[in-house]
């Protein structure tokens, strides 16, 4: 019995091998069909630079030459390259400032985060980083901190304060420490409602307005104004919120006295209110009205004086009070001067007697809401006029044809008054679109 189990497992031995070895490959075939290697590459990956120490023994410091990037060259089956992240963060890439050689030039070595990839199945290019040896040089910079997004409705950022202190110490090679231009802090408030710290990273702008690169930024060391290192370049940044008040008047003095018989009757800003953000206290002292510190002279006038203001010199007086972003600083401001005896009146246009009015024609009228007329008392004993006393009209049958006008406002008076200056309305007039007819044929297609 046994005799013939062994005949039977060892008889046609060859064809059995051979059959054994058929399937192998045709499993082989299967498998390598289904989940083919392939080479893959991963662009930008960066370059870690460890051991800086090991040139700062030496009184130098390394500026990384090129992008502070390699690309990776990957073989391995399709299943496993289809699990790497496409951006190279499953990939870690060391430059050990240890290995420099005497070509200045860094060996660099490469880890995936899958123990499936090795080594040996990773091509590196560049091979090696190039580096330069500089003298360390240090400077101190003031950081700014630019506020990125908006706080929340009826809020306005006040002030940002980095807690570490706003003096940045950087030092780093000579060749980069000469372009910096500006060192900032930015923060982003987006829908914040109250006082808060927020992180932020340290970004450097060179003298072109370039931010540096990674690779540059990994050649310096950062501090704080008292030694302490800035670990990841970091600092702490206090934002404080002031609250917005809106539609607040604005209120300008005159000094001086206008000629003899002449009078000051009006003071118009333009724009006539603004609004501010400010601290609790600050909002408090301002009150209800914007003061601008800088009066208007009038001495001597026989005529409306104008100037214009930086409402900023004004706000440079107080703590705790700015306007709005975004906001014009500037403001217009009109003294009215008239001759004593004289009224202003404003006349709105619905009361305007219009004749003549041309058909076919769109006309818009400036200005549109009412006009100023000046009247002048003839006796000191006259009552003040008022508008219903007086009655105007305009012809506009020059605007017939298209164009811009200035037409007289014909004004009539009552009996002790004269117009102290002549009324105008600027007219422009342009013919009325023909609205398109559509037949039915063109409905019909």
């Amino acid at each position: 019995m046994g005799h013939k189990i062994r005949k039977a497992l060892l008889g046609n031995l060859w064809i059995k091998l051979l059959s054994l070895l058929i399937a192998i490959g045709i499993w082989l075939m299967v498998t390598n069909a289904n989940n083919p290697t392939r080479t893959t590459l991963f662009m930008n990956v960066p370059i870690s630079i460890v051991n800086q120490d090991a040139v700062a023994d030496i009184g130098k410091v390394i500026e990384a030459q090129g992008s502070g990037t390699v690309t990776l060259r990957v073989t391995e089956k399709r299943s496993v390259l289809e699990k790497l992240s496409k951006t190279g963060s499953d990939f870690y890439v060391e430059a050990d400032l240890n290995n420099i050689t005497d070509m200045n030039t860094v060996p660099l070595t490469v880890q995936c985060a899958n123990p499936v990839v090795t080594w040996d199945e990773i091509e590196i290019s560049p091979p090696s980083l190039k580096v330069t040896l500089e003298d360390k040089v240090e400077q101190t910079f003031v950081a700014s901190v630019p506020a990125e997004g908006f706080p929340a409705s009826g809020y306005e950022v006040g002030t940002c304060t980095i807690l570490q202190g706003k003096n940045i110490v950087i030092a780093g090679p000579g060749s980069l420490m000469n372009i910096i231009n500006q060192v900032v802090a930015p923060v982003n408030v987006d829908g914040i409602g109250e006082d808060t710290t927020i992180s932020s990273t340290l970004r450097i702008f060179d003298k072109n307005g370039d931010a540096f690169t990674d690779a540059q930024i990994a050649s310096l060391e950062f501090k704080d104004e008292k030694g302490n290192v800035l670990t990841g370049h970091m600092v702490d940044v206090q934002v404080d919120l002031w609250r917005i008040r809106t539609d607040v008047p604005i209120r300008v003095q005159t000094v001086g006295t206008p000629a003899w018989g002449y009078r000051v009757s009006g003071i118009t800003t333009i724009p006539e209110r603004i609004s501010v953000a400010g601290t609790e206290e600050a909002l408090e002292a301002l009150g209800a009205v914007f003061d601008v510190a800088e009066p208007v002279d009038v001495t001597g006038a026989t005529e409306d004086v104008t100037a214009e203001f930086d409402l900023a010199s004004t706000l440079s007086e107080m703590t705790g009070l700015k306007l709005i972003s975004d906001a014009d600083s500037s403001v217009q401001v009109v003294v009215a001067i008239e001759a004593n005896g004289d009224v202003t009146l404003s006349i709105p246009l619905s009361l305007i007697s219009f004749a003549n009015r041309p058909e076919g024609m769109d006309l818009v009228i400036t200005p549109a809401d009412e006009v100023s007329v000046k009247v002048h008392a003839l006796s000191e004993d006259s009552p003040k006029p008022s508008a219903e006393m007086i009655s105007l009209s305009v012809d506009l049958s020059p605007c017939a044809v298209e164009g811009s006008y200035e037409i007289p406002v014909q004004v009539s008076l009552p009996e002790g008054y004269e117009l102290a200056s002549d009324v105008m309305l600027t007219v422009v007039s342009s013919a009325q679109a023909v609205p398109t007819v559509q037949t039915e044929g063109d409905n019909n297609g």
